[in-house]
């Protein structure tokens, strides 16, 4: 891409994308954005970021920014953070929250080490991509993509939470030739609580509640096991549990998730004990006011008719409702059968796309640069998507 290799990739006046009648009422036209490349010039930002999510009604979307931004997957890639806002210039030592539109978190993937010029959230969910409030998602979406076009990206994929209710903004003077598309999409995020274990199975499928009784039982018949809240292990205890374990992660993965738990704002390791101190389960995750998103669960091998997984989240169930938590997300979902249960949430696509041959050929061989389950491969090749040229 066309960027330098400072902290502020680029800061200057947005055109005028939408005209004052395309816009929510109320909504202010942005008059400056600013570009931010790489991890520390947008860690430094946090605060501004935490206090823009309160301001949105987003409260806690950056709290382990980062976290976010050091991920295995997400360190191989080259974050950018768009800010859009209506001061003009953008003051980038006094900016505050309230000077700020909107902001958005997107990555550039490397192609053999390079800067590829192709940029996508990693957050389907869109809840850590987007931070704007409602009204405006979807725009601040739009010229944030449009931004990264004429700074040299190739194709922007960007996900936000909520449906947009316009489509792409039109307009005769952009820097740019590109092709913009929209998509709405409906996504099974979390399992409601109700306010007993009880009352919580009953919303289940019979075969899911009758597992999560069935392999519970089993585990309490055969083994003297306890379910601990709190976890304390070194880290050599938990890279001996990960080669004993079902899916063996690499170990750098595997000391990655251990030491990031110190870094999370509010975490949760919790697990399944044995009487003579061996543990069959762990899981981690992170703690929000009345909900709790779970990140990984690691299971011991060798005791398939136990199906440690459904017996660990009966377990957590039983806690988590307890202490009156309300909504259980599992991060990028899970293939057990409890997900038939999921209360689906709303979310839309912005995918801002260069005409040019470039571009062209990236789609058309995107099956093959990129893996099957890739989520930008799969939106862009989507042949229900509605392409406006701009």
């Amino acid at each position: 891409m066309g960027f330098t290799h400072t902290d502020i990739a680029l800061e200057r006046p947005v055109p005028r994308l939408f005209g004052e009648e395309d816009r929510s009422p109320g909504a202010a036209l942005p008059a400056a954005v600013q570009v931010l490349r790489g991890r520390h010039a947008i860690a430094a930002r946090r605060d501004l970021l935490r206090e823009l999510c309160r301001r949105t009604g987003q409260g806690g979307a950056m709290d382990d920014l980062d976290v976010w931004l050091d991920t295995p997957t997400s360190r191989v890639k080259i974050p950018y953070l768009v800010l859009v806002g209506p001061r003009n210039p953008m003051n980038r030592d006094e900016i505050r929250a309230v000077d700020l539109d909107g902001a958005v978190l997107i990555f550039e993937y490397r192609f053999a080490g390079r800067a590829s010029g192709v940029l996508a959230t990693e957050d389907m969910s869109g809840e850590r991509t987007v931070i704007a409030p409602a009204a405006v998602r979807a725009e601040i979406a739009e010229i944030a993509g449009r931004t990264l076009l004429e700074q040299g990206a190739t194709v922007a994929l960007i996900s936000l939470q909520g449906h947009s209710q316009a489509g792409p903004g039109h307009t005769t003077n952009a820097a740019v030739a590109c092709r913009i598309a929209t998509r709405k999409r409906n996504l099974p995020r979390y399992l409601p609580l109700a306010p007993t274990f009880e009352a919580t199975l009953a919303t289940l499928g019979a075969h899911t509640r009758r597992n999560l009784r069935c392999y519970r039982r089993r585990l309490e018949r055969d083994f003297s096991v306890e379910f601990v809240p709190e976890v304390k292990m070194d880290l050599e205890e938990f890279l001996a549990m990960n080669r004993a374990s079902i899916n063996v992660l690499p170990e750098s993965i595997a000391v990655w998730r251990f030491q990031a738990l110190s870094r999370i704002a509010a975490p949760v390791f919790c697990g399944l004990r044995c009487t003579d101190g061996r543990w069959l389960s762990l899981l981690a995750g992170r703690r929000h006011p009345g909900a709790l998103d779970i990140d990984w669960q690691m299971n011991l091998a060798g005791l398939p008719r136990y199906s440690l997984c459904t017996a660990m989240r009966s377990f957590l169930l039983e806690y988590e409702i307890a202490r009156g938590t309300r909504k259980l997300v599992f991060e990028g979902g899970t293939p057990h059968s409890i997900r038939h249960s999921f209360a689906c949430v709303e979310a839309s696509d912005v995918i801002v796309e260069r005409r040019s041959p470039k571009a062209w050929l990236l789609r058309q061989f995107s099956q093959w640069i990129f893996p099957e389950t890739n989520f930008l491969r799969n939106t862009w090749r989507d042949k229900s998507l509605q392409w406006i040229d701009s």
